[in-house]
């Protein structure tokens, strides 16, 4: 049996899951924690992350390494996103960090996290043909999966965080912003034809902020919403009534509400309204929700691998 730790650097958050892989290729997630970074609030003018930034980013990673060590696995696998990406300085960082706690992180292209989010879509949701979303906290990836193979994928800087700050939607939604996202994303949407011909497709979503809908409306009885939820599938109808609801509550009303995380409270709404859009572009009326992302895809894509050459 071999025990592998894989480490997620986002821009939201700091993730780690921990699995024992078995002899026959199964695998068992026996420990998962995360830790709230949002790396997004601490850059510079110049797209440098701040030093206050590396300090909580370094200690992060660390608490994570020793968590790694005291569960004595094999091996330890760790990749950094959109946020380290996009950052001037995120290669010395990762340099520094590899040098300062001997761990290698690998930042991965806005490609290789969309196949990930694939690879762990596919090996949980029971759907042929679909259109894939990961919204993170800085980028969201698309993918547009046939017969469970991935056809054609793209990376966005259109996750919850700069979505909530460019158009203000941390408190009570305007129309005047509600309608400007609208056009922009719509904008967007329309440079990629395999988005917009692949009409009616359901949509799947990865990521906390998209599971946070979920957990909402399974814990939440509001007047308005005739909730209908069957495997984790959500209707349009559902995600176009939750966001009605949501673009009226300022931040302290969020948060008050059941299901949701107090740590995705301020850039929920970032998630909701562009799963919304999303599916009335492509006039989707099924949300499903993965419960896996990323660290998921590269714990099955390594199981493969490793039974693959194993046998």
């Amino acid at each position: 049996m071999n025990r592998i730790a894989i480490i997620d650097i986002g821009s939201n958050s700091l993730k780690l899951i921990i699995s024992d892989i078995y002899d026959n290729g199964f695998f068992q997630i026996s420990y998962e924690k995360k830790i709230k970074l949002r790396l997004s609030n601490y850059k510079t003018r110049a797209n440098d992350i701040t030093t206050l930034g590396i300090k909580k980013l370094t200690s992060s990673v660390e608490e994570m390494k020793k968590i790694c060590t005291l569960y004595k696995c094999n091996r330890v696998i760790a990749v950094a996103t959109e946020a380290i990406r996009k950052s001037r300085n995120g290669k010395e960082i990762i340099d520094s960090l590899k040098e300062s706690l001997n761990l290698d992180i690998k930042i991965i292209d806005g490609k290789q996290e969309a196949y990930y989010g694939f690879i762990s879509s596919v090996n949980s949701i029971n759907l042929n043909d679909f259109l894939q979303i990961d919204i993170g906290g800085s980028s969201a990836e698309i993918v547009l999966v046939k017969n469970k193979k991935l056809i054609e994928s793209v990376s966005l800087p259109y996750g919850s965080i700069p979505n909530t700050n460019n158009f203000n939607l941390i408190n009570e939604v305007s129309k005047k912003d509600e309608q400007k996202f609208k056009e922009t994303i719509f904008k967007e949407f329309d440079k990629y034809p395999w988005i917009r011909e692949n009409k009616n497709l359901p949509v799947v979503g990865i990521g906390g902020s998209v599971r946070c809908i979920e957990k909402i409306l399974r814990n939440h009885s509001f007047d308005d919403i005739d909730i209908l939820l069957d495997n984790f599938i959500i209707s349009y109808k559902n995600i176009n009534s939750l966001f009605n609801i949501m673009k009226k509550l300022n931040f302290e009303q969020k948060k008050a509400i059941r299901g949701m995380s107090s740590n995705r409270a301020d850039i929920f709404v970032g998630c909701l309204i562009l799963i919304k859009y999303l599916m009335f572009y492509i006039n989707s009326d099924k949300l499903a929700i993965s419960k896996f992302g990323i660290r998921e895809g590269i714990l099955f894509k390594y199981t493969e691998n490793l039974f693959e050459t194993v046998n």
